[in-house]
């Protein structure tokens, strides 16, 4: 197949399940174009990326935030480049649609000198505004007979923007052919703005070959955070919990991978509790060095929050197939998507959200019962393996395209 995967900004440090995506449809034999609306501004770039060399295969937008003057410099060069892509059919149909107001010049512009936009089997769009950007072109005539695709993963559906979502995303009644999410609780979300039929639960992924334990003994216990330092993840709270168990756990460690707004306030919390010397803040990581981290490391915890302002938790939470994929036991917040990743008692456990005394019980006993966590720790990685693994996300997604592809 020919498949276009557009996104926003390409590569993205928090984005892995991207790559892992576009590496195995790639791998299948399929002639993979990514377009991204802006280069991204992440320092980090996962070894993945580089080894596969997906920025190579990415066409960026012309889409410039700068003066009028500087706009038109950088177009006349953009064109230059790209002007090898221009056909006949192409201009006419992006000047009709601009004409026509199906879409703004700036498409357009992007249409006429983009490669192989004209000539895919699939459109395929991560995120929800990204997928009205997608079905706006279908609706001008503008991707031939490709099929759009549209992924939504967690802050494009947030309740709180229900009534705007109803409106932008009514286009894809009739110029989507399949919209995708990452959890039930997702699909819950979806459905309560749109009616649409063709919903499939499809959630990211990872691959087994990567994320893979080799033998390191280590006799320290040590808990692992992996998440952005928002609210949402839990970040404050996970300095609370570690705090009350550090009281009865000397040389117990703590490191938190990841970056975000709330990062001064848990430095400080940090601080206010005398715990610099066993909390560890790394930031963000590349994705072989969380593995190095995941490796290193005994129980993964993410006690995740319903965010108030956005009404919502989080959709599916990659972090904590990523940790059992190491075999680390999980204990996480029984919100949202969280609890479809993991299975209660087996691979984990599952704590009421915001309960500091539930966190600490289940952490306590696995630290005081190693066989516990070697024995959740297999069954989270046969259990990834199974539900989460790039292969096996990558035949639920073929079967998709597949499917949308032999209807008229």
């Amino acid at each position: 197949m020919k498949i276009g995967i557009l996104v926003e900004s390409f590569p993205k440090v928090s984005e892995t399940w991207l790559a892992n995506q576009i590496i195995d449809l790639i791998e299948r034999g399929n002639e993979v174009y990514i377009y991204s609306i802006y280069p991204s501004n992440d320092s980090i770039v996962h070894e993945q990326v580089e080894t596969n060399r997906l920025i190579e295969k990415t066409q960026y937008f012309f889409y410039p935030k700068t003066s009028p003057t500087k706009r038109f410099s950088k177009g006349i060069g953009f064109s230059l480049l790209n002007i090898q892509y221009i056909s006949f059919f192409k201009l006419v149909r992006a000047i009709t649609a601009m004409l026509r107001k199906e879409v703004k010049p700036l498409i357009g512009f992007n249409y006429i000198f983009l490669k192989g936009m004209d000539d895919l089997d699939v459109f395929h769009a991560h995120f929800g505004e990204m997928g009205v950007f997608a079905a706006k072109m279908k609706k001008a005539g503008m991707l031939g007979n490709a099929k759009v695709v549209v992924s939504f993963h967690g802050h494009d559906i947030f309740p709180y923007k229900r009534v705007s979502y109803k409106k932008e995303y009514g286009i894809f009644k009739d110029f989507a052919d399949a919209l995708l999410v990452n959890s039930f609780y997702s699909e819950s979300l979806l459905r309560e703005i749109i009616p649409f039929p063709q919903v499939r639960i499809i959630p990211v992924g990872l691959s087994l070959d990567y994320f893979k334990l080799e033998n390191l003994l280590t006799t320290k216990v040590r808990l692992v955070f992996l998440g952005r330092l928002v609210y949402l993840k839990g970040g404050l709270l996970m300095v609370e919990i570690f705090h009350r168990l550090s009281q009865n756990n000397s040389g117990l460690e703590l490191v938190m991978i990841g970056d975000g707004d709330e990062r001064e306030k848990i430095e400080s919390k940090i601080k206010d509790y005398d715990l610099t010397d066993s909390v560890f803040l790394k930031g963000a990581l590349s994705q072989d060095q969380v593995i190095n981290e995941l490796m290193l490391s005994s129980i993964y915890v993410y006690p995740g929050l319903f965010d108030p302002f956005f009404k919502a938790g989080d959709t599916q939470g990659l972090v904590v197939q990523e940790a059992q994929a190491m075999e680390l036991p999980v204990v996480c917040s029984d919100i949202g998507g969280i609890k479809y990743g993991m299975v209660d008692g087996e691979t984990g456990f599952l704590v009421y959200e915001g309960d500091v005394d539930g966190f600490v019980d289940k952490i306590q006993l696995l630290i005081d019962q190693p066989e516990l966590r070697l024995k959740m720790g297999k069954a989270g990685r046969d259990f990834v393996k199974k539900h989460f693994d790039s292969k096996v996300i990558g035949d639920q997604l073929m079967a998709v395209y597949s499917e949308i592809l032999g209807k008229n």
